[in-house]
């Protein structure tokens, strides 16, 4: 997986977005080559943290993901993520029955017990799961939207990362990014860490996994007899 870290005058074109103040700070590509860009804007009075969203890149453009930082209804709290991670691989591990997913959805679970959120108190908004709008690629899954409050996240429903939506391990690279940005400045540093640990054993997994899924596909398609 390939890490860097960018100015505004450098970032990622999926990521470009109008704006005074907002810069593309960091970004990681998946093994799929989706970048997902952590994305800040202005320091937030009485905030140290200046973290906003994130962009990630899907086959279509890309989304933006809004993270919470004035409140539980702002945008995604790292509890809601860890919440749509975990449901998006016991959902593929129903489905598929792959060893390695039980893996991933273990070390999810002990994030999802182990995080807080910085800010304490928070009551955070629970999750609900849809299926796929009318229009929406064909999907195995019993859901591909997870939405909270006015906020949605459209899941993509293959491994290859061919068609819309964000994959499961761009959703764990956002996660990794929260979390690191938070370390800095949380009073849980200890627990923000444990659930980070926890969390990149997960995306180690899926990237592997992932990537194996991606080489299959790819020599598949080289298989196939050429035509006429």
């Amino acid at each position: 997986m390939e890490t860097g870290t960018q100015t505004a005058s450098a970032k990622p074109a999926f990521a470009a977005r109008g704006g005074s103040g907002r810069d593309v700070v960091a970004w990681r590509a998946t093994s799929a080559g989706r970048n997902v860009a952590l994305i800040t804007t202005e320091l937030i009075p009485g905030r140290p943290l200046r973290l906003w969203g994130a962009a990630a890149e899907t086959s279509d453009g890309g989304v933006f993901i809004r993270l919470a930082i004035l409140g539980p209804y702002d945008g995604w709290s790292v509890t809601q993520l860890l919440a749509v991670a975990l449901a998006r691989f016991e959902a593929e591990q129903a489905h598929s029955g792959e060893a390695i997913l039980a893996d991933i959805v273990r070390h999810l679970d002990r994030a999802a017990a182990m995080h807080r959120e910085p800010q304490d108190g928070w009551a955070v908004p629970p999750v609900s799961f849809e299926p796929a709008p009318p229009g929406s690629p064909a999907s195995p899954f019993p859901w591909s939207l997870a939405r909270a409050g006015q906020f949605s996240i459209a899941l993509c429903p293959d491994a290859e990362a061919r068609q819309r939506g964000v994959t499961p391990e761009q959703l764990l690279v956002l996660i990794d990014m929260a979390l690191t940005s938070w370390l800095p400045v949380t009073s849980w540093r200890r627990s923000c860490w444990e659930t980070r640990r926890e969390v990149r054993a997960a995306l180690a997994l899926e990237a592997a996994r992932a990537k194996a899924r991606w080489a299959a596909h790819v020599a598949d398609c080289d298989a196939e007899p050429a035509p006429g």
